[in-house]
């Protein structure tokens, strides 16, 4: 459940991905002709939002929520070959293709999408997904409006950790399904959520000396599509944004959150962890 920002990987890994994608991002039958049930990834407004103040630099960190809302799984393998890769500068020796998991109601894999590109996190001691979340915090609207603190494309490992539901009958029909980071497994089951609180290293972005006024923090989830979602509408609802107003009337900022594109899921949720 801990992040690290992604920004390019070195170009074995990549090979790698281009030759699973074949040219195409569209899912491939996985040799049978049964339906599949598809993942819709919504995210909940970012929450607890506040300033920290470490090494002369003030950052804004917030909690985000990656929840499930589709009738399928989000599931996605690790493509076995393991090579090295490089992200933000760093060399790390343990790197693989990501695929996607298209699943029927019956749990066979009946289509594949290629899904960018896992990694072994050595601080973390697990496995991340690339590119799965992007957050930016903009001026005067929250699509179009300037950009004045752009985060790069964060990894993420998945797993269950919140139910969405909130009757015992449901949890049943939708059982946790996803529980370590590894690298050839991990997913987000239907009806759970994956919580990344404001504490978690690099939940955050950079603040400093930022004016006073108010402002939009915006989430974007799978920015690099690498997720096929539900046909309706599956793909057009990655993205929220809760608009803020940061002040400096004391010796440290303060920030007031005031509306969000809050609908439904994206509004949070309570149910049984």
């Amino acid at each position: 459940m801990h992040v690290r920002r992604w920004t390019r990987v070195s170009a074995l890994a990549a090979a790698g991905a281009l030759a699973l994608a074949g040219g195409s991002n569209a899912a491939r039958p996985g040799g049978t002709s049964a339906t599949p049930l598809y993942p819709d990834v919504v995210e909940a407004v970012p929450d607890h939002l506040q300033i920290q103040n470490d090494h002369q630099r003030e950052w804004l960190r917030f909690t985000t929520v990656h929840v499930n809302i589709g009738q399928g799984n989000l599931q996605i393998r690790g493509g076995g070959q393991v090579a090295p890769c490089t992200i933000d500068g760093i060399d790390y020796e343990q790197c693989t293709v990501a695929t996607q998991e298209l699943l029927d109601a019956a749990g066979n894999i009946v289509a594949t999408n290629p899904a960018g590109v896992a990694l072994f996190h050595p601080e973390h001691n697990h496995w991340h997904q690339s590119a799965v979340a992007e957050f930016q915090i903009k001026r005067d609207d929250p699509v179009t409006g300037p950009s004045v603190a752009v985060g790069t494309k964060i990894t993420f490992c998945f797993v269950d950790v919140e139910f969405i539901g909130t009757t015992g009958s449901q949890k049943k029909t939708q059982p946790r399904t996803y529980w370590e980071c590894n690298g050839d497994l991990q997913g987000l089951a239907s009806g759970w959520g994956d919580s990344y609180h404001q504490s978690t290293p690099l939940q955050e972005l950079d603040v400093t000396g930022l004016e006073p006024g108010e402002y939009y923090l915006t989430h974007n989830a799978d920015p690099d599509n690498h997720w096929l979602e539900d046909p309706e509408g599956g793909e057009e609802n990655n993205f929220t944004w809760l608009r803020f107003r940061l002040e400096r009337n004391g010796a440290n900022p303060s920030i007031t959150p005031l509306e969000s594109n809050c609908v439904g899921t994206y509004c949070g949720f309570g149910g049984n962890p």
